[in-house]
């Protein structure tokens, strides 16, 4: 009886687990501070046109986007950083006092997640755009 109750309930376990075993084979797991870099929030905000539209994107979401025309994603975290440093630098001197600036102000060519997958591949634009997003959330929390 013992038996029985056991094989079921590693049935059960596995079949609840399975999936997410599956996913994450096949996804790969990427343990960096991307997602956290969607939740800041600066106050201060870009207008970017990307594909037709005209939308509000916080200066340091546009960092991590414009960071691929700058420097290779397989480059030393160290300077990646310093990049993104320079360019949250530019974009604030460039603002003023302003909370918002045009994207067309600024020297910057932004690359969206079709750039970076052109750019990278399918293959390995997740991680580029995993390197840009950690080295931008790294220079915030040594500002702040």
């Amino acid at each position: 009886m013992s038996e029985r109750i056991t094989v079921t309930l590693t049935g059960i376990i596995t079949m609840l687990f399975l999936p997410y075993i599956i996913t994450m084979l096949m996804n790969g797991h990427h343990t960096s501070d991307s997602t956290a870099l969607a939740n800041v929030s600066t106050g201060r905000d870009v207008l970017i046109e990307i594909e037709g539209a005209n939308m509000l994107m916080d200066v340091e979401q546009y960092i991590a986007g414009v960071l691929p025309g700058l420097v290779a994603p397989d480059s030393d975290m160290k300077i990646i950083e310093a990049q993104a440093i320079a360019v949250r630098t530019k974009i604030y001197y460039e603002m003023g006092e302003r909370t918002v600036i045009p994207a067309d102000e600024l020297e910057f060519k932004y690359y969206s997640l079709y750039d970076l997958i052109e750019r990278y591949g399918r293959a390995k634009y997740k991680d580029a755009k995993a390197a840009y997003e950690t080295a931008t959330i790294n220079t915030i929390k040594k500002r702040i």
